[in-house]
């Protein structure tokens, strides 16, 4: 990255070379249109110290500069795009693991909270725009600097008081690109925010397409949908607006330099035409010209520098979350032996969604090792929710959890989990073969061990009816 913003920099140094070969080009040229090759002609026009050399000949040198300037950029903007996209790839690949990686170790209310959808945005969505900010954007906006920088010093050294007409505008055009970048800032993070609930919407419905097609639920998600459409819709119009009329202001500023500085540079070639040549007056014109068009093209760079800028704010947020039941996590006791007794001792429990509701209130129970309970009641009574409260998937407001008479709490999260078996109502399918997902719950499982928890699960028979099943 260090090279790569290097090499950019440098095509800016050889793009206001150009300048001072096209100056030399332009005197040079009008001494050989006007047949002008006395002394006194060469002293006034020419910038070439050794008057008696040929303007023709002076021309054909400068040229072959130009076949340099050309191959030295070439390999330049090659070194300064390929290193910034090269560092974009990788960076990306590594946000995405740490990323994907922290999600899962969230504990579950985490979950709760943040939809599917949202969740997918920060994958793929944000992590585009991120890697669009540290592409070839990078370069191109540091080139677009260097150039506008190196040709207005070379504007300065060449005719100092024609390129201050321009500069003394250049505090206006800093104000309307700080605004910009407020504004963009701004209206880039709510039109996230307006997309990604429109995105949990379509996950919800998608995900439950079963459920939405038998209560005839399409036109009710349509609704649902098109509501937070319309909400990114407006959000991005404001947008656009406050886009158009920054870029406007831009190059109205842009163009009333130009049009100071032709107006005054005409009246110093008139009243000083030893220093302003006609190519010097030209050279700091058009260097003039080149550098308002470039800081013009600043404008998209900043509103992608903004959105990646909103979208990696929100990815950090994620990475560096600290998740309350972390499974990762090493702490934690780790029992030698098990005896397998369960207690919850005055245990109240709300969900982090609906805080107000508390699910459980002083809660107490006891499960004696080897004993089958059945828990019994209506819906919503938390049946699931002592299930996923000994898998620790929520801590309890306040009260206890106890295995053997030790708080789950203090034992390790992964060793806690690896000794629960659980068959869910709705079991779910990854993709990869039966054998994968028995083992899922014991990836070191011999075959034997995953034979015999299919038999156990009255799985066995119907599996060996595949044709695709190989078992010695």
């Amino acid at each position: 990255m260090i090279i790569g913003t290097v090499a950019a920099l440098s095509t800016g140094v050889f793009y206001a070379a150009m300048f001072y070969f096209n100056r030399q080009f332009l005197d040079n040229l009008i001494l050989v249109g006007n047949n002008s090759m006395t002394n006194k002609s060469q002293a006034t026009y020419s910038s070439n110290k050794h008057s008696t050399t040929s303007p023709y000949n002076i021309i054909q040198s400068i040229s072959k500069n130009y076949i340099i300037i050309g191959c030295i950029s070439l390999f330049l903007y090659w070194m300064a795009w390929t290193t910034w996209m090269i560092a974009a790839e990788r960076q990306i690949r590594r946000i995405r693991y740490k990323l994907f990686r922290n999600i899962l170790c969230q504990e579950i209310g985490w979950f709760d909270i943040h939809s599917i959808g949202e969740l997918n945005n920060r994958l793929n969505d944000d992590l585009d725009k991120v890697k669009n900010g540290i592409n070839e954007k990078v370069p191109d906006f540091v080139q677009l600097v260097s150039r506008a920088i190196c040709v207005l010093i070379y504007a300065l050294i060449i005719g100092w008081k024609l390129s201050l007409v321009f500069l003394s505008v250049s505090p206006l055009m800093i104000l309307m690109y700080k605004i910009t970048i407020v504004v963009i800032v701004k209206y880039s993070v709510k039109e996230i925010e307006a997309y990604n609930l429109a995105s949990s919407i379509a996950e919800e419905a998608l995900g439950n397409i079963r459920t939405v097609t038998s209560f005839h639920g399409q036109q009710k998600e349509e609704e649902r949908y098109s509501q937070s459409l319309f909400s990114a819709k407006k959000v991005g119009i404001r947008k656009s607006l406050c886009m158009g009329i920054s870029q406007g202001l831009g190059q109205l500023i842009g163009v009333s330099a130009v049009t100071f500085t032709f107006w005054y540079g005409f009246k110093l070639a008139r009243t000083e035409s030893q220093h302003y040549t006609p190519g010097a007056l030209f050279m700091v014109l058009n260097a003039c010209l080149n550098a308002t068009i470039f800081a013009t093209q600043f404008i998209p760079c900043f509103h992608t520098f903004a959105e990646a800028s909103a979208s990696g704010s929100s990815v950090f947020d994620v990475i560096e979350r600290k998740s309350k039941i972390n499974v990762s996590d090493d702490e934690g006791k780790k029992l030698e032996t098990i005896q397998g007794d369960i207690q919850f001792k005055d245990v109240t429990f709300s969900y982090s969604t609906r805080q107000e509701s508390y699910i459980l209130q002083n809660f107490s129970m006891k499960i004696p090792s080897g004993k089958t309970i059945a828990l019994v009641g209506a819906s919503g009574c938390g049946k699931s929710t002592i299930i996923q409260l000994i898998q620790r998937f929520y801590d309890p407001n306040n009260g206890q959890i106890l295995i053997d008479g030790h708080d789950i709490k203090t034992l390790n999260v992964q060793w806690l989990r690896s000794h629960i078996g659980i068959v869910s109502q709705e079991p779910i399918l990854f993709d990869g073969s039966i054998e994968e997902n028995i083992r899922l719950g014991k990836l070191d499982a011999t075959d034997d061990e995953v034979i015999a928890a299919a038999k156990l699960a009255n799985a066995h028979n119907f599996i060996m009816d595949f044709p695709e099943v190989n078992i010695k």
